[in-house]
């Protein structure tokens, strides 16, 4: 999963629509939450849920982060 797509997620992130990167951020946050015992993919989820929320920022949206983490982990009542 590393190499040139370390490279390119960010510039990919960069080029979708907010709803699209909302969908996406929503993705690698469900995935990131995963528990994968030693598997190399628990750290490049993280490193790209990270992306994510750092292109939400970039665009002055945090919220579409926010919304992704949200229906992934809802708040207990």
């Amino acid at each position: 999963m590393r190499g040139r797509s370390a490279e390119t997620f960010p510039g990919y992130l960069e080029s979708l629509p907010d709803d699209l990167l909302e969908c996406i951020s929503e993705d690698y946050v469900w995935l990131a939450d995963w528990i994968f015992h030693g598997e190399p993919a628990a750290a490049e989820f993280s490193r790209r849920r990270e992306c994510c929320r750092r292109e939400c920022l970039r665009r002055g949206e945090l919220q579409l982060f926010q919304t992704a983490e949200a229906s992934v982990r809802p708040r207990a009542a």
